[in-house]
């Protein structure tokens, strides 16, 4: 078959992978399709956690038909035991004459090893169909497995001053409604939201997600909240759903903080991270919200929070709405803070990817540039 052939199945392939969006994380979103003479012959999702994989429901549900036939998948198939059976066996098994794959599988156990399979037995193999479309669908299952880290996404709501709250601290609210309704749906994405000390003990935040979320489901997305040895709000709005809550903390403090957290009237996760003289090791937090399966992350801190990960290099997406605001105050929280850059030379660029209105704000997502030398 040529390459216009190809992307038309691997785009359905595609298509299909994306309806486990909300329930196969940290694995990834993987599609199948079963085809002969260029017609359908049947298809399959990987649709949850633990779950049989694509390839294996594409392929019970052809049967005998699939003898001879193509079969289309959005990531190599797996070629050992996991928590499933292994796909590349049962291809072989079932007949199949050729595979067409997306992407290679990142993870150091399978990388590879499904095509050699699939060759060593005489089974045509095509990669590299929609690759690029594939990795971007995957973002936080590839970046987990490469850098042990999630995918993060920084998000900032902010005045055209640059501000994100007044001078008394105030925050509700900067953006529009229908902006605040873009976020919640952005959360959605998410395997857990993060926000920063200032955030939950001056906002009290309950990071809401639309009530009929399919992420509900599975108790996604689960909230981080960075917490100092300052006192925990009596009664904080963070425990007023069921979803799972994880207090990150300095290493150096954690003694001084579960004594604060006696009468916290909720179930939580302590996470001890590394820090230096009380200030969190950024790689680190991440590493073990990685260790965690969190592969999609979600930042929505502070100043001083956003520049710890823009001069760290963690962060992979942006999220910035702008809002026709002017709040003034020098005392008055800026999007980005801590030391910043000596120079306007040093600045971290901004590569704007997409923009949007949304009621009276703009949104800018892109990339922020990343730098060998941190400053």
């Amino acid at each position: 078959m040529n390459l216009e052939t190809h992307e038309k199945w691997m785009g359905l392939a595609l298509r299909l992978a994306s309806r486990g969006k909300y329930s196969v994380s940290p694995n990834p979103m993987v599609g199948a399709c079963i085809v002969k003479g260029d017609r359908l012959i049947s298809s399959g999702y990987h649709r949850e956690f633990g779950g049989p994989h694509a390839e294996r429901i594409a392929l019970e549900r052809a049967g005998r038909r699939a003898r001879g036939a193509t079969l289309y998948v959005t990531l190599e198939p797996c070629s050992s035991w996991q928590k499933t059976p292994p796909c590349a066996s049962l291809i072989l098994e079932r007949g199949i004459k050729e595979v067409v794959i997306g992407s290679l599988d990142p993870n150091p156990l399978n990388h590879r090893k499904g095509i050699a399979y699939l060759k060593k037995n005489q089974i045509r193999v095509v990669w590299g169909i929609l690759e690029s479309k594939v990795r971007e669908q995957n973002q936080g299952f590839f970046t987990l497995i490469a850098q042990g880290r999630p995918f993060v996404t920084l998000k900032m709501a902010v005045t055209l001053d640059g501000k994100i709250a007044t001078h008394e601290g105030k925050s509700r609210w900067i953006s529009s409604a229908p902006s605040r309704n873009f976020v919640h749906q952005l959360r959605t994405q998410q395997d857990a939201v993060l926000v920063g000390k200032n955030t939950f003990y001056l906002d009290d935040p309950r990071i809401t997600v639309p009530a009929r979320a399919r992420c509900l489901k599975n108790g996604r997305p689960w909230k981080i909240v960075l917490v100092s040895d300052e006192k925990i709000p009596h009664k904080p709005r963070i425990f007023q759903d069921s979803r799972m809550v994880f207090f990150a903390c300095p290493r150096s403090k954690m003694k001084s903080i579960l004594k604060k957290m006696e009468t916290v009237p909720g179930a939580f996760n302590l996470l001890p991270v590394e820090d230096k003289n009380g200030e969190l090791d950024i790689r680190d937090l991440l590493g073990k919200l990685g260790g965690l399966g969190i592969a999609r992350l979600l930042v929505e801190g502070g100043g001083e929070l956003a520049w710890s990960l823009i001069k760290s290099g963690c962060v992979d997406h942006a999220v910035w709405i702008l809002a026709p605001k002017i709040f003034g105050g020098r005392d008055a929280k800026t999007s980005v803070e801590g030391r910043g850059v000596a120079s306007p030379d040093q600045a971290y660029g901004f590569i704007v990817e997409k923009t949007s209105k949304s009621g009276q704000d703009f949104i800018f997502q892109g990339k922020i540039e990343k730098k060998d030398k941190k400053e």
